[in-house]
């Protein structure tokens, strides 16, 4: 912490707290929401930013007046193309933080993260942030049969340019993807900074996948390394002021007896599909929303909102449904609408 970071923490006595919330660095300080900063400090909204304004002058070598107030109080978003959804997230998929889109296989993850690499083009006043996207993915092969069609039905006349503002980024193991995450995206997000379209998005697809396959990485070196992943994603979204979307995969839950399995359930009684007055549908996804998100608390502390695709079993002559749902977020209440797979995308339906 510099002179003029702790002369300003000084100013409103809080020295003594920041060190016991182990908060002393302007790096750790950075990490918070304005939000957080003045729920764990009890600050008042102007304290909160003059800290903040403070902790970015020091960490990027800002001048405090290239620092716009809004978009430390009031975070930018990304639109996801439906009017409901995004009326979910209110009012979008929010830049300088990490979005997590969990769910099982089908339930639509990766084409809402392809639909959000559309829309993070459009114009701003259209929802949009007039950026590129950078696509990760470790999965097999780069779904461009998909991102044709999208791109076909919603831009059909500049289809081509859609396209080149998404940079993929195949990945391999668990050590090409921290190479990745931490080297080579940074530096790539550096490099389009001054170019017509800076990169605004960053998806992950998925996160989980390169550590579930891999059974030589010792359980504490996992969770340090995932920790650090985390972290080094924060501080991108937030120098750089883009969206990063981590899509996670999730596994069944091992049950030890019926009140664990109860306990379960219970956590989802509070379900409720907007423009619905109860939860009479939760039956009907419970077995998809009861499988947990891989990488456990390590991950899900980096993580600033997630969002639940959960769908109905998939039965032979029965119609599959699914739903989205915002499980947790700082922003968005926790909601759900249900959704629909059609050629322009994830839509709601009305």
């Amino acid at each position: 912490m510099n002179n003029e970071l702790e002369s300003v923490v000084k100013k409103y006595n809080l020295l003594e707290k920041i060190e016991e919330l182990g908060l002393d660095s302007a790096e750790d300080l950075l990490l918070k929401r304005p939000q957080d900063l003045q729920k764990l400090l009890r600050i008042n909204e102007q304290a909160s930013q003059d800290i903040l304004l403070t902790a970015a002058q020091q960490i990027y070598d800002f001048k405090a007046r290239e620092i716009k107030t809004d978009r430390l109080l009031k975070p930018q978003t990304v639109t996801t193309g439906d009017a409901t959804i995004d009326t979910l997230l209110n009012p979008g998929i929010s830049l300088g933080n990490i979005t997590e889109v969990v769910g099982e296989s089908s339930s639509g993850k990766t084409q809402f993260a392809l639909q959000l690499c559309l829309t993070v083009q459009l114009p701003i006043s259209e929802g949009g942030q007039e950026g590129s996207a950078v696509y990760i993915h470790n999965e097999g092969p780069f779904p461009s049969d998909r991102l044709d069609q999208l791109a076909n039905h919603n831009h059909p006349n500049n289809v081509q340019e859609i396209k080149n503002n998404i940079h993929t980024i195949r990945v391999k193991d668990i050590d090409d993807q921290f190479r990745v995450l931490a080297y080579k995206l940074p530096a790539f997000v550096e490099s389009q900074v001054n170019q017509n379209k800076p990169v605004r998005l960053v998806v992950i697809d998925s996160i989980s996948a390169v550590y579930r396959s891999d059974s030589t990485m010792q359980r504490f070196e996992k969770m340090k390394e995932i920790c650090e992943v985390g972290t080094r994603l924060k501080q991108l979204a937030y120098k750089y002021n883009l969206a990063v979307v981590a899509v996670n995969q999730v596994s069944d839950v091992v049950v030890k007896d019926s009140s664990q399995s109860i306990e379960n359930i219970e956590k989802w009684m509070d379900f409720q599909l907007i423009n619905q007055k109860d939860n009479q549908m939760l039956g009907l996804y419970i077995q998809s929303l009861l499988k947990k998100p891989i990488l456990g608390l390590a991950w899900s502390n980096s993580v600033n909102t997630r969002i639940r695709f959960a769908r109905s079993p998939m039965l032979e002559g029965m119609k599959t449904r699914r739903v989205m749902f915002i499980e947790f977020s700082p922003v968005a209440a926790r909601l759900g609408c249900e959704v629909r797979i059609e050629q322009g995308g994830v839509k709601s339906y009305s």
